[in-house]
C-alpha cells in the first residue's frame, strides 16, 4: 500500500487545483455529496480539501480489500485444483487406486452422516436409551445341554 501524504505534504498548487475542481465541477460536487451524504455548500476550502483526502483514503482502502479478497479466492482455487491432482511422481495405477479409495471414503462418509441423522431422529422420537448404547439383539434359538433334555423328558 502506498504511503499516504499528510495534508502538509500537498503543495499549494495541488491544494488550489483540488479546491478549484470541486468548486467548479457540479457533477463532481454531486458525486462527493452522494458519497459522503453531506452537502458541500458553505464549506471552506480546507474542509473541501479534507473531504477530497478522506474519499481518496477510503477508495485506496476499498481497492486494497478487493485485491486481498481476489487473492484469497485465487489461493483457494489453486489449492482445490492441486488437491484434486495426484502427486507428479505417483504412478498412474496408484493414482487410480487413490482416486477409487477417495471415492469410496466420500461415499462412506455420506452413508455415515445419513445413519447418524437417522439415529438422532430415532433417539429424539424414542426419548429412551440411544441406539448406539443399546445392547445388540441376537436372533436364534437357545439349545439346552443334553443332560437337561433327558431330565425334561
Amino acid at each position: 500500500m502506498n504511503h499516504r501524504k499528510t495534508a502538509q505534504q500537498y503543495s499549494a498548487e495541488e491544494f488550489d487545483a483540488v479546491v478549484a475542481l470541486i468548486q467548479g465541477d457540479a457533477s463532481l460536487r454531486a458525486d462527493i455529496e452522494a458519497i459522503t451524504g453531506q452537502s458541500l455548500n458553505g464549506k471552506n476550502p480546507r474542509e473541501l480539501f479534507d473531504t477530497f483526502r478522506a474519499i481518496g483514503q477510503a477508495a485506496e482502502l476499498q481497492i486494497s480489500v478487493a485485491k486481498y479478497g481476489r487473492a484469497r479466492q485465487m489461493v483457494r482455487q489453486v489449492r482445490a485444483e492441486l488437491a484434486a491432482l495426484p502427486p507428479a511422481d505417483m504412478p498412474m495405477e496408484t493414482a487410480a487406486y487413490v482416486a477409487d479409495v477417495q471415492r469410496r471414503l466420500d461415499e462412506a462418509k455420506q452413508e455415515n452422516a445419513a445413519l447418524r441423522a437417522a439415529n438422532a431422529a430415532l433417539n429424539a422420537g424414542r426419548g429412551a436409551t440411544p441406539l448406539s448404547t443399546a445392547g445388540r439383539v441376537v436372533q436364534g434359538a437357545v439349545e439346552r445341554p443334553a443332560e437337561q433334555r433327558e431330565v425334561a423328558s
